[in-house]
């Protein structure tokens, strides 16, 4: 992957030619064949990936060993990013995201990233502040969500908590 193609790469898309020339300096190439766990759902914090090829699941674990799948991802489609929560934060992986085709990527390893920060790299902190804005995103709308599953249960007239957790279980889409 070049620089040219990181550019149409969402994440990346607001950075240099410069910047982006950094973290492809610091990047690793990546493959992973089907079955197997680019991260792995409570695993550490661990690296961002961009995906370049293949297709991969985003699972979350439920009660009673069961598995649902929140999304499935083509790179092939359009190139896309896994990980950036494990960058930022300290809790570990919220969801497991396996290939389920041959999957190439580019990794940007945490701890390269920590680096780029600690010796003040506008690159690492404009990637850090962007990261942050799709989190905040996608937790405006995980509250809406809740906020809806609420209100129906509310309608039917459900004030169970184990049907409440059941539903944002198996209803919800993120």
């Amino acid at each position: 992957m070049t620089e040219n193609q990181l550019q149409r790469v969402k994440l990346f898309e607001f950075l240099t030619d410069e910047e982006r020339s950094e973290f492809m300096r610091e990047a690793e190439a990546a493959t992973f064949e089907v079955g197997e766990d680019i991260i792995s759902e409570g695993g550490r914090p661990s690296s961002l990936f961009v995906l370049t090829s293949g297709r991969v699941e985003v699972r979350k674990s439920l009660p009673g060993d069961r598995e649902r799948v929140l999304v499935k991802i083509d790179a092939g489609a359009e190139r896309t990013v896994v990980g950036e929560r494990g960058l930022l934060g300290k809790s570990g992986a919220s969801a497991t995201v396996r290939a389920s085709s041959r999957v190439e990527a580019i990794r940007i390893p945490r701890e390269t990233f920590r680096r780029m920060i600690s010796e003040g790299r506008p690159a690492a902190f404009k990637l850090s502040y962007r990261i942050a804005r799709v989190l905040a995103h996608r937790l405006t709308r995980l509250d809406e969500e809740v906020a809806e599953a609420i209100r129906e249960l509310d309608r039917k007239g459900e004030t169970d908590l184990e049907a409440f957790r059941d539903r944002l279980t198996t209803d919800w889409s993120i």
